[in-house]
């Protein structure tokens, strides 16, 4: 069975999204690449055609202005996981999907490798952010707004996971995806993507099915409450486990004991650490 990532975009062009697909592109990874692109010039589309991506383009075609162009009320957050659910249930022979962000996420190893070690017995995997919901800010207030206090008060000390980087059996992610979308749509705030995700899988079926990963585990690193310089020193004394670290000499992200992270999200956060990566990956 063939293996899938697939991301979703709008109003990037190439120099924002080349560091995701030529990291994807150096891992080894040898199953399909699909971009679902809201808003995009043709000449981006060129490159990722290029680059071995099949091009998905719900928009209109504006030949004047050299792209295609979608207009919605959704955020581009929660409109990709309908999109996602649209092609896989187009597409029902994928053995592993996963599915990204694309502007800040890298690709250090083949992720279906990582999968194919970890994943058997179960049918999703989830990458933690090292932290309660109650000690960071923006989780805790957006879980807070999209729930109100009753559901916030239950769910306050769970560890937050991310729904920027998501993998499993591709039937199973189709449904995940769709779960999602309608979770999050009509509520009181329009960013509610990550706080829908954990309050589903929080509760069953999700946590008899799914590889709930920390950092530690190295599958999935998020620097953003791991390792981001503006906030490390507030957030420090909240973390669940140990910071990754950056080999600076090899360009790579890993955890505390040395084991390469296979996804590194959010390394925007952290200048030093971007530099040598966008640098490692900018061809």
């Amino acid at each position: 069975m063939k293996d899938l990532v697939i991301g979703c975009t709008t109003n990037y062009d190439w120099d924002k999204l080349k560091y995701w697909v030529n990291s994807l592109n150096k891992s080894g990874f040898e199953g399909d690449k699909v971009m679902i692109a809201f808003n995009i010039d043709y000449e981006t589309i060129e490159k990722l055609s290029q680059a071995g991506f099949q091009v998905i383009l719900p928009g209109k075609d504006n030949k004047q202005a050299q792209r295609y162009e979608y207009q919605s009320s959704l955020p581009v957050h929660v409109e990709r996981f309908i999109h996602i659910y649209n092609y896989l249930n187009d597409h029902d022979d994928y053995r592993f999907v996963i599915t990204t962000d694309v502007k800040d996420v890298i690709f250090q190893q083949d992720p279906t490798k990582f999968l194919g070690m970890e994943l058997p017995g179960s049918k999703l995997m989830f990458a933690s952010e090292s932290m309660k919901y109650k000690d960071e800010p923006w989780g805790n207030q957006n879980l807070l707004e999209t729930f109100g206090p009753y559901f916030h008060e239950r769910f306050k000390d769970n560890v937050i996971f991310n729904v920027g980087v998501l993998a499993g059996r591709g039937n199973v992610m189709k449904d995940l995806c769709s779960m999602i979308f309608v979770m999050s749509v009509n509520r009181p705030i329009p960013i509610v993507d990550q706080s829908t995700f954990n309050f589903m899988i929080s509760q069953e079926p999700y946590k008899s099915i799914a590889r709930y990963m920390r950092s530690e585990d190295g599958w999935a690193c998020q620097l953003g409450t791991t390792a981001d310089p503006s906030k490390i020193d507030q957030f420090r004394p909240f973390l669940l486990e140990p910071s990754p670290i950056f080999e600076k000499e090899s360009g790579k992200v890993k955890t505390s004991t040395g084991k390469d992270f296979t996804i590194v999200h959010q390394y925007d956060r952290v200048p030093e650490w971007k530099k040598v990566i966008e640098e490692k990956y900018n061809d």
